[in-house]
């Protein structure tokens, strides 16, 4: 089986079977040679599952489609998977993708949570992500991170599934020119389909791990004793800043096979890791004098996480129509402490279901396609502790805290369905329109109260107390000074998003293009938004091989629950205070509480113009695609009502250049090879930040003045800070020998003058935060992916070995307050597996 030759050429252009002689009527032409892209797709899927040979493939290519030359489609055999097997990974092959940088951070080779990553630099949670037709987008809080004061937050993730990549048969990526059929996001589209069955019984399991002595490790050496000591020289927040001690392992196990009329998929995985942490700091003036570090770190501790993730998929065969329908299932669970809080244990998960049922068929010349699903998406922490207390007047190295946030948990239930109707009108004209709808239920819910209790001395008694240390006095002089009680309960919501939409597309001899409307029901927000499609080309030579496409389109983001969320949180808190322990403690206003306000939909305003065809035997394409977001939530405080509110007063400007080329399959010197290269420079604006403290719709509002090189500007005017390297280019080259025995993968990463935007104190002049810009190194990184067959044919055990950055190259991520952050160094992953 030629697994190298499925379909490389889709990368960068969807593909339908047309023939170029004229039909002898409008109905054949509906029937045959006009058909629908979706009849395409269903056709190719038979092939991406069959061995191929160089002839058959070409067979398929017969013609490029148009209308849908700019989505990316990455079949199963060109996804990257060897450092995290993650939907990040996976589309960093893509020119308008750029991936968190901190996700190859040396520092964190522990993590196994998915990559955040952003397209079209927009904000990483707005992407649509979609899973066998259904939407498995997480609408909760996906900008809220894992942090000491999350008292009534859990944190989130933009994706509702984390899916394993090595379980799909192809993802489609739409990021310019994105058809009336998609909506909520701004960003891009990410379709994943699951691996069907193919005609034949098949399994496959293996196992693969890496640890600390596989890989080398750069660190600023600023840094180099926290890393070693496995904590942060900060005196509390949550650990896995420094991972330096670690263990990864993944195992997958899946099969296909036949049950009378239904083809049947199923797959598991399981990802581990277990890094070793300190939990508890203690201040040492000796170790200060010595080394620099104000904290010594003791009691070490270790936590693991686990990632399962399941698919099942059925599909009825041997029919006139397509039906199909998948079930899957993700659960990650990770431990955790707080550094320097006694007895603050804490499990902190993230579960999602997902089932989707597809159905296609012909009404006459229309295609229908119709979609029915539901999804459960939960994000929670759980702690050993209830309740908080906090002795004020003892320092936290003397145990001033003790305790832990409770459990909390944030639920989405989701129950959509979407139709599309796509009828050719003659041999050039087609339409497309349809409707879909979505009933989403929200609901946070406590199921015991949690207490957050402060203690602190009264300090016009006299005699003082003998102090314990400096400035630091017993727990058990200080009064109680204040309770806030966030009592156990449900907030709930519920709401509908709908949508209709209708495109005509035109494909003629020398001109095509396509026009659209979508006209979206944003429930959440009470918003209707509509957002205009166009796209327009024309042929370059009389053989339609290249081609100049334009377009002008809107596209209307996701609206989040946290948006709401955070003004009902106040109905189930309750603060109460005393100024000194002989007055009874009174109900007090929560003054770090949020007031909701009326907000609108944020949305993108795209404008594009490339050329695509194809060009020494590959496929190429050069595109400008401007972005510009409008009305961004922020967070914004109002002094007179002294509450937090989210805004529209965020924004964004994007320009991107990306250059592909990818190779139609070849053979050279007794091997198959495919090739793909994306080259891609972006310039981009905004005042969004997306790190630890300040996550999107959680940041600072727009409508700030800031000092930058010099000039006093709008902090939207700011350079971006994140997912906004300068100039990146990818090439992957991809081998096949020895009847398929040996597979190889090189992959070739480079980055150019990434810039840093450096927070560099006030300006004493205009008290307004001063920045400036700190120009990074270019980095090139070489990994090596190799997998040997010991037998001959479909059945063989084999090994594989994963070698990232193979020259050791002591790579730049990024700064931060001054400290160099540095991308893995060599790394290797090994791998036993048995296909059957």
């Amino acid at each position: 089986m030629h697994r190298l030759l499925i379909v490389p050429a889709l990368l960068g252009t969807t593909y339908a079977a047309q023939a170029e002689q004229k039909p002898a009527s409008e109905t054949d032409t509906a029937k045959q040679e006009y058909r629908t892209r979706a009849d395409a797709k269903a056709a190719d899927k038979d092939s991406l599952t069959d061995a191929l040979s160089m002839p058959a493939l070409n067979e398929i290519l017969v013609a490029a489609d148009p209308l849908d030359a700019q989505v990316q489609t990455l079949p199963a055999d060109y996804i990257r998977g060897s450092a995290r097997s993650d939907m990040a990974e996976a589309l960093s092959v893509i020119p308008s993708v750029r991936v968190a940088e901190g996700a190859s951070s040396s520092r964190q080779q522990g993590d196994i949570k998915p990559a955040e990553f952003s397209i079209r630099g927009a904000s990483p949670y707005q992407n649509r992500f979609v899973l066998d037709g259904a939407a498995a987008d997480n609408l909760i809080d996906p900008a809220q991170s894992q942090r000491a004061d999350n008292y009534a937050r859990v944190a989130g993730h933009s994706q509702g599934q984390f899916i394993d990549t090595r379980f799909l048969q192809n993802i489609e990526v739409s990021d310019t020119n994105i058809s009336a059929r998609e909506g909520g996001f701004t960003g891009g589209v990410v379709k994943a389909e699951t691996r069907a069955y193919g005609g034949r019984n098949e399994a496959h399991v293996s196992y693969r791990g890496t640890s600390d002595s596989l890989t080398q490790l750069h660190i600023d050496k600023s840094q180099e004793r926290e890393f070693e000591s496995a904590a942060a020289q900060m005196p509390n927040g949550v650990p896995g800043e420094f991972q330096p001690d670690f263990r990864k392992s993944e195992f997958t196990l899946d099969g296909a096979t036949r049950v009378g009329d239904i083809g049947v998929f199923a797959g598991y995985s399981e990802k581990r890791s277990t890094i070793s942490q300190k939990q508890l700091l203690t201040m040492d003036l000796d170790n200060f004098l010595e080394t620099g570090q104000l904290y010594t770190p003791s009691q070490s501790r270790e936590l693991d996480s686990k990632s399962r993730y399941g698919i099942l998929r059925l599909d009825l065969l041997d029919r006139d129509y397509e039906l199909d329908a998948s079930l899957s299932y993700t659960n990650f669970d990770e431990d955790s402490f707080l550094i320097n809080y006694l007895d603050s244990d804490f499990v902190g998960g993230h579960e999602g279901i997902n089932l989707s049922v597809n159905y296609a068929n012909h009404i006459g010349a229309t295609r229908v396609d119709a979609n029915v699903n539901a999804g459960l998406t939960t994000d929670e922490h759980q702690y050993d502790s209830h309740t908080l207390t906090n002795f004020k007047s003892t320092s936290l190295f003397d145990g001033s805290i003790i305790g832990g946030l409770g459990d909390l948990e944030n639920r989405q239930r989701k129950l959509g369905g979407s139709v599309t109707f796509t009828t050719p009108i003659s041999a050039i004209w087609t339409t497309d329109y349809g409707a879909e709808i979505a009933y989403l239920d929200y609901e946070q819910h406590r199921g015991q109260d949690f207490v957050a209790e402060d203690y602190r001395l009264d300090y016009s008694q006299t005699p003082l107390p003998d102090p314990i240390g400096p400035g630091s006095y017993a727990p058990s002089d200080q009064y109680l000074s204040r309770v806030a009680t966030y009592r156990a309960g449900d907030i709930a919501f519920s709401n509908t998003n709908g949508a209709v939409f209708g495109e005509i597309a035109a494909d003629g001899h020398r001109f095509f293009g396509s026009a659209g409307l979508r006209v979206e029901r944003d429930g959440l927000l009470e918003n209707t938004n509509a957002a205009p499609r166009l796209k327009a080309g024309v042929y370059l030579d009389n053989s339609r091989n290249m081609r100049l496409i334009a377009g002008a389109n809107r596209y209307y983001g996701k609206s989040f629950l946290a948006y709401k969320l955070r003004a009902e949180e106040r109905r189930l808190v309750e603060v109460r205070e005393r100024d000194n322990p002989d007055d009874p403690l009174t109900t007090v206003e929560d003054r770090s509480e949020y007031d909701y306000r009326d907000l609108d939909t944020p949305y993108d305003d795209e404008y594009s113009i490339g050329i695509a065809g194809t060009l020494w035997h590959g496929d190429i394409g050069l595109t400008y695609v401007r972005r510009q977001g409008k009305d961004q939530i922020r967070t914004n405080y109002d002094g007179g009502s002294e509450l937090y509110n989210y805004d529209n007063s965020g924004s964004s400007s994007t320009d991107q250049v990306d250059l592909y080329w990818r190779s139609q399959p070849f053979a050279w010197i007794g091997a198959d090879w495919g090739v793909n290269l994306g080259v891609s420079w972006m310039d981009k604006k905004t005042d969004a930040r997306y790190g630890d403290d300040e996550k999107g719709y959680n940041g600072t509002a727009a409508d700030e003045d800031v000092i930058f090189e010099g000039r006093r500007v709008r902090r939207s005017e700011l350079p971006a800070r994140d997912f906004a390297t300068p100039v990146s280019a990818q090439v992957d080259i991809i081998t096949s020998a020895f009847n398929d025995r040996l597979q190889v993968r090189n992959a070739l990463s480079y980055t150019d003058g990434y810039r840093y935007l450096l927070r560099d104190g006030t300006d004493l002049a205009t008290g307004l935060q001063r920045y400036d810009i700190e120009k990074q190194d270019n980095t090139l990184r070489w990994d090596l992916s190799t997998r040997l067959r010991f037998l001959p044919g479909d059945h063989s055990p084999y090994i594989g070995v994963d070698v990232l950055n193979v020259t050791n190259s002591r790579n730049v991520v990024r700064n931060e307050a001054g400290v160099q952050l540095f991308g893995v160094g060599r790394q290797y992953w090994l791998e036993v597996g048995y296909d059957f």
